[in-house]
């Protein structure tokens, strides 16, 4: 009897202990997995053949092992059962202790760790809250087959006390990531309210701001503390759209607050720095699960800067019809599917058509046959490129015109879209009928004058042969009195005269109708040439100094008759054209394949402007000369050609400084000519 007592009163005292210790395991403890591991060592200690202690809290229609000592590695690998599968799942089923003696063994026992750890003896008990099972708590020992009566009652009564304990803690655990969610939650709704694009304004429903984003912030100008509930008209500038100041009820937050939804409202704002903006938003009040009043919320979005482009837009599309409509040139627009999207009144003459007939058209239907399929290549590749086709002439037959032929020139460019895509091409046509038929008539005519000036000037020779010869038969006449000397000099300096100009009225000829002046090369010696020509014209220009540079080899075939008249005509310009007692210097150079002559003059230098029409026909300098020239200006014009007719260049170079320099750039044979350094 007294060893029954004993044996009670140390069970009792035991269980004590251990409901303490757990009751001290579960203060201050919010996490639900330490408070589990905390729970499972005690239960370890307090019982003396206990080695493993597990812990399978329910899920639905499962059980998961959550917290172990001994058998970790259940946690770690995620044991489950289902409930009424196995050994735990058969007590969560019968809501009732289970034990077996040999659980290695037990077919019953599906843990493979109970299987290799070798257990014997293994007890376990339904973890039961209210009239819920909520899980299932089993101790095992590899040394004992069994537990002792005060060992099983003990163990029960801690899971007693822990089921309570345990959905305490899992209240506070899920009480406490509800908290954090809500945090979250709130965190993230704080976070979308300040970066929305949008202004938020939010009143409780005394009309006092509680939310008042950065956008609105930027929009009004002013921060939420300095606005008061019955100030919110004059503080935020609010205006109508006639910026006539705003009165507080027609305000839409206003209007929300006393439970109306407004839509689609617009409104101004002026900003203390005095500028305007314009919003337009939504307002609704905000009522409680109860439909009590509790507030109203606004979201207003800046308009201002898309009205300002709507309103540029507008204004470009306007000028743009204007031009479409006035240009003296046909304009398109076309899409990627090649069918009109924009034509003006001219193309639309072209093209036989009124503008609506086009629009929506394909290019083809506009243009039928080989004119729109050879038009389509050209705009493909614009679209397939992005690069512009510029002046490309074309001919179209079009029924403006009874289907006759007509020259165009068409330039197609890519029209791109805010992301630089090519979403149109444009097309610019000239119709260049007329201009070549006029470009035609005037070629015509100017080869005529020239055929003409040709065959006057071939034909006036022998006229004047005889003046000439009959003039200067008299000059030798021993019985010419001496009143008629001085008119026989002038007829035959005049003669002379026109046969000159004949002359370069027929190398004229010869240059744009013949294929260009003709030359005979033959061997000779530059330099002996130049100095023959320098004496012809010393002999005429008494008083003027000529002078000659050069050192080397100036062999070379080239015609001697024609290089004659070339350094004839740019010396005598040169005497011409430079003040009396400054010397003209021609210069020689052997640059190996090539001999260049340069003949320069101290003048007054050729104005610019002239310079690019220098050597063109029919142009007569105007400097000012002792000498002017009388000649039909081609003198410099027949130069050049020639030049060109034995392969080489002429460049003329003018400056006060330097005074002006005739270069001519002539190979040795045809065909070698150096290029200029």
């Amino acid at each position: 009897m007294a060893t029954a007592v004993f044996r009670y009163s140390r069970a009792r005292e035991r269980t004590l202990v251990a409901l303490d210790r757990i009751s001290e395991a579960a203060l201050g403890t919010e996490d639900l997995d330490t408070f589990l591991e905390r729970l499972l060592r005690v239960v370890l200690e307090t019982t003396e053949s206990v080695d493993s202690v597990t812990l399978l809290l329910r899920e639905g229609e499962v059980l998961r092992a959550r917290a172990s000592v001994g058998l970790e590695q259940e946690v770690t690998a995620g044991f489950q059962l289902r409930v009424g599968e196995g050994f735990a799942g058969k007590i969560a089923a019968e809501r009732r202790p289970l034990e077996v003696r040999s659980a290695a063994a037990e077919p019953l026992v599906k843990s493979e760790a109970l299987r290799r750890r070798g257990t014997r003896a293994l007890y376990g008990v339904p973890l039961i809250a209210g009239e819920e099972v909520v899980g299932v708590a089993h101790m095992g020992s590899i040394t004992a087959f069994e537990f002792s009566n005060e060992d099983k009652l003990l163990f029960r009564a801690m899971v007693s006390r822990a089921s309570a304990l345990l959905v305490q803690t899992r209240l506070a655990s899920r009480e406490r990531e509800a908290r954090e969610a809500m945090r979250t939650h709130e965190e993230m709704l704080r976070l979308v309210i300040e970066q929305s694009r949008a202004a938020i304004i939010v009143t409780d429903e005394r009309g006092v701001l509680r939310i008042f984003n950065a956008e609105a912030e930027r929009q009004h100008g002013v921060t939420r503390q300095q606005v008061a509930a019955p100030e919110w008209t004059a503080t935020y500038g609010l205006l109508d759209l006639e910026e006539r100041p705003l009165a507080l009820e027609a305000t839409p937050l206003y209007r929300a607050l006393h439970g109306e939804t407004v839509t689609e409202a617009r409104w101004k704002v002026r900003r203390p720095d005095g500028s305007v903006r314009i919003l337009s938003g939504t307002a609704s009040p905000v009522l409680l699960p109860d439909g009590t009043p509790a507030g109203a919320v606004l979201s207003a979005r800046d308009e201002t800067e898309r009205l300002r482009h709507e309103v540029e837009q507008s204004e470009t599309l306007a000028l743009l019809d204007s031009l479409l409509s006035t240009a003296p040139i046909g304009l398109a627009f076309v899409g990627r599917e090649l069918r009109y999207v924009r034509v003006n009144r001219m193309l639309a003459e072209m093209n036989g058509a009124p503008m609506e007939a086009m629009l929506g058209r394909a290019v083809r239907e506009v243009l039928p046959g080989e004119s729109g399929a050879s038009l389509e290549p050209l705009l493909r590749h614009v679209f397939e490129t992005g690069e512009p086709l510029r002046e490309r002439e074309v001919a179209i037959a079009t029924a403006a015109d009874e289907g006759r032929i007509h020259h165009y020139l068409l330039s197609v460019y890519p029209v791109r879209d805010i992301r630089n895509v090519v979403r149109w091409v444009g097309t610019v046509v000239v119709d260049i009928t007329e201009r070549q038929r006029t470009e035609e008539e005037l070629r015509r005519a100017a080869e005529f004058r020239e055929r003409f000036l040709g065959i006057v000037s071939h034909d006036l020779r022998n006229p004047l042969n005889a003046i000439l010869l009959s003039a200067n038969a008299l000059m030798r006449a021993e019985d010419l009195a001496p009143r008629h000397l001085k008119p026989v000099r002038r007829i035959i300096t005049s003669a002379e005269r026109m046969a000159r100009m004949i002359g370069e009225l027929l190398d004229f000829t010869r240059g744009r109708l013949g294929g260009g002046i003709p030359v005979s090369p033959q061997h000779l010696n530059l330099r002996h040439l130049v100095r023959h020509v320098m004496e012809e014209l010393e002999a005429g220009h008494p008083g003027r100094e000529l002078r000659l540079e050069g050192t080397g080899r100036f062999e070379g075939e080239w015609d001697p008759d024609r290089l004659s008249q070339v350094m004839g005509n740019l010396v005598k310009n040169a005497l011409d054209y430079s003040p009396e007692g400054t010397p003209v210097r021609l210069r020689l150079r052997d640059e190996g394949e090539s001999v260049v002559l340069e003949v320069n003059n101290a003048g007054p230098p050729i104005p610019a402007e002239l310079l690019p029409t220098i050597f063109e026909p029919f142009r007569r300098l105007s400097r000012d000369s002792p000498h002017p020239a009388s000649g039909l200006g081609l003198g410099l014009y027949i130069v050049e050609q020639i030049v060109r007719a034995h392969g080489g260049t002429l460049s003329v170079c003018s400056t006060a400084e330097e005074g002006t320099t005739f270069t001519v750039r002539l190979p040795r044979t045809r065909g070698a000519l150096s290029p200029a350094p």
